[in-house]
């Protein structure tokens, strides 16, 4: 294989190379110098001894000539050459002579080329840059379009389950399962602000550890959810340490340690604030602040369409005269109540009671006076039952009441207590005149497991008028 030196390709020439092709030039005008003297008589002779004198001098010369061109043609080129070919990036190595200029114009244009291929290479980073930078936007782009999809599908997932939900003890119960924890959000507190108290009340409290938090109410104005609640503005503290004003919910969780508030507005109306707690602090994001507040206005609907569907229904299941549950409304309740002393195992009661000689009273007085007589025997149940027991106007002067785990003997007492008040009653009717009025009362009470449980209504109503066929004011009852 020829070595890099006897390569005669590119812009100068192997030095190797030139050297062989002069030494060959000068070996054959030696040659044809000695042959042209041998033609005319050989060196003996005067011409051949001065031909013999020429080869001498042609020698010489030839030694002198590729020495000076070797010093100052060969050498130069080669350096040129090699750098050249090699391609360093240094400039080109000094060069003197006739090849000056040369090495002047291949160093600048070899400077023109390197400053061309920079730019090149520098416009090419940046573009690439520029593609980098493109493709990291549009990921960023896509990664927030996908969280912007999924936020409204989990918003709109909520939305559907909260306005599908009218019932508020429902929407309540299905809040921690079906929407907070949805959202990733399983320590919470909805606080409503009620009119008869004037007050801030715990309606739905979820803790990530499972207890259950005591009752307690706030002041509007007071810690961070009253301020909340009277300005509207909402709160986001990234650790209460640094708040004086939060209360710890009045000491019972003195585990959180981020907190985040925002108001519950209707139509324009603060009608409480959604809380959110968590054991460690910085752990809600800002952007957190604007989903809360509009799920807390999605809430705020669906908790005042609940309750206007719990008027609305109180006001149809209640009777407009006496305000105690209707006929129908009572058959419903004691259903459920039957069904619920199954369940647990309970005891169940039910009273009847009919005002005697009613229709005298509106015949003799009116019926306004009746109404008040009505009116003032819903006043005694009222009086004489407990949180937990149903009364009813079962129809015209008749009443039904309806008594939860309670037992025959704990049924005889509350309706005597019935009847000693109803005849206790005096109603002032003018000009002196003052009329009482008694009741013949029917009660029943049956165990979980009796055979005629699901007659003690018409168990009651029978002894009732077995009461009334005996006199004004009797009491009858017995066990199922």
């Amino acid at each position: 294989m020829p070595g890099e030196d006897d390569r005669g390709g590119g812009i100068f020439p192997g030095r190797s190379g030139w050297r062989a092709r002069f030494a060959l030039a000068w070996c054959g005008l030696l040659v044809l110098t000695a042959a042209v003297s041998l033609l005319l008589g050989g060196f003996s002779t005067a011409s051949g001894i001065l031909l013999a004198g020429a080869v001498a001098g042609e020698f010489v010369l030839a030694v002198a000539s590729s020495i000076l061109l070797e010093r100052t043609l060969f050498g130069h080129v080669g350096r040129l050459r090699n750098a050249v070919t090699q391609g360093t990036d240094g400039p080109l190595p000094s060069v003197g002579g006739p090849m000056a200029p040369l090495a002047e114009a291949i160093s600048a244009r070899q400077e023109r080329s390197v400053a061309t291929l920079r730019e090149a290479v520098r416009d090419r980073e940046g573009r690439l840059a520029q593609v980098e930078r493109l493709r990291r936007d549009l990921e960023e782009t896509r990664t927030n379009l996908e969280s912007n999809v999924q936020y409204l599908r989990t918003m709109a997932e909520v939305s559907t389950v909260i306005a599908g939900t009218l019932d508020p003890e429902e929407l309540y119960r299905i809040l921690p399962e079906r929407v907070m924890a949805k959202l990733g959000l399983n320590d919470f507190c909805i606080m409503l602000y009620s009119q008869e108290t004037q007050r801030l009340v715990a309606k739905s409290v979820s803790a990530v550890n499972g207890e259950t938090t005591p009752e307690f109410t706030v002041a509007p104005g007071e810690g961070v959810a009253g301020k909340v609640f009277a300005t509207g503005e909402p709160a986001w503290i990234p650790d209460v340490g640094s708040s004086p004003d939060f209360l710890h919910y009045k000491g019972i969780r003195t585990d959180v340690r981020s907190f985040m508030c925002v108001p519950l507005v209707s139509k324009g109306k603060n009608i409480g604030v959604l809380m959110l707690n968590h054991p460690e602090p910085n752990a809600f994001e800002p952007d957190l602040l604007p989903m809360m507040r509009v799920l807390a206005s999605y809430l705020a609907i669906a908790i005042e369409n609940a309750e206007m569907f719990r008027l609305v229904k109180s006001l149809a299941e209640k009777d407009s005269l006496t305000l105690l549950y209707n006929h129908g409304a009572f058959h419903e309740k004691l259903a459920i109540e039957l069904e619920r002393a199954n369940r647990y195992i309970r005891p169940v009661a039910v009273i009847m009671l009919d005002l005697d000689h009613f229709k005298e009273i509106n015949d003799r007085y009116g019926h306004t006076t009746g109404d008040r007589v009505l009116s003032l025997v819903a006043g005694v149940l009222g009086a004489h039952l407990r949180k937990t027991d149903i009364a009813a106007r079962y129809g015209g002067d008749e009443f039904a009441v309806i008594l939860p785990e309670t037992d025959l003997s704990s049924a005889a007492v509350i309706a005597e207590r019935i009847a000693e008040g109803i005849s206790s009653v005096r109603l002032d009717i003018g000009r002196g005149s003052v009329i009482s009025f008694t009741a013949s009362i029917g009660y029943a009470s049956c165990g979980h497991d009796a055979p005629g449980r699901g007659e003690i209504l018409d168990t009651a109503d029978r002894l009732m008028f077995e009461s009334k066929r005996r006199g004004p004011g009797g009491v009858l009852g017995i066990q199922i």
